[in-house]
């Protein structure tokens, strides 16, 4: 099909070029509309108790602890299981989650191992307000905190034994995260575009197929039989 001939298919295909631009033109907009989200990802680290042989309790390093941790994070998440992938790096807004929280220890063993290293509860919280990221923030970090001191009760552990979680200052700052609107209409154009064009040209052929075959798009040819042929008779006169 040549260039003319694809606009004339549009010309006579006219209502499915006109749905497809309405449809692009609803997409771009949604896409120009789009404000953003507001993103965090706060380090809950585990702090082991200060003592004589080990007091800098940022330097302590145990498999008790982050087990602790680890057990934390369950009570507050529930046992369901949790999605793996192949680095510890994937975050809630590269799932395509724009509203929600994720609570977890960094899994450093890729997506068919298990590896925990570090005692550290990854909180990551993705929303459209900053005001209910901060609110999410501040209430799973209480919530942390609380479930680790019933547990800690629970198991007998004396005050003075008691682990201790601390937000790393760092990680508590808030993001917005919005992607390049003139790339994404740009994309959301070449689709409708490109869409659209292929509907014009399979609708027209199958039209015009059906047009000049017959039933099932065949052309049937019918032959017409040739009229008998008369036998001549020649006297002869003696």
């Amino acid at each position: 099909m040549t260039l003319w001939e694809f606009f004339a298919a549009c010309l006579r295909r006219w209502p499915i070029v006109l749905v497809g631009v309405i449809v692009t033109g609803i997409a771009a907009f949604g896409v120009m509309s789009d404000k953003g989200v507001y993103y965090t990802r706060t380090q809950i680290v585990f702090l082991a108790p200060s003592s004589t042989y080990y007091p800098n309790t940022l330097a302590t390093q145990s498999e008790d602890i982050i087990d602790t941790a680890g057990v934390v994070a369950k009570r507050i998440t529930g046992p369901g299981p949790v999605t793996k992938y192949a680095s510890p790096d994937v975050t809630l807004i590269g799932e395509g989650i724009r509203d929600g929280w994720s609570l977890g220890l960094p899994d450093t063993g890729g997506q068919w191992g298990t590896n925990f290293q570090s005692q550290i509860l990854n909180l990551e919280i993705v929303a459209p307000l900053r005001e209910t990221v901060l609110e999410r923030q501040t209430a799973m970090l209480a919530r942390v905190q609380d479930e680790l001191d019933k547990l800690q009760r629970e198991r007998g552990v004396e005050p003075i034994n008691d682990i201790t979680v601390q937000a790393a200052p760092r990680s508590t700052v808030i993001y917005h995260v919005g992607g390049s609107k003139p790339r994404s209409l740009g994309m959301v154009a070449a689709l409708g575009l490109g869409v659209t064009a292929a509907a014009v040209v399979l609708a027209d052929r199958l039209v015009r197929s059906r047009g000049t075959g017959g039933r099932g798009g065949l052309i049937r040819r019918r032959r017409i039989p040739e009229p008998p042929r008369r036998r001549s008779t020649f006297t002869g006169v003696a």
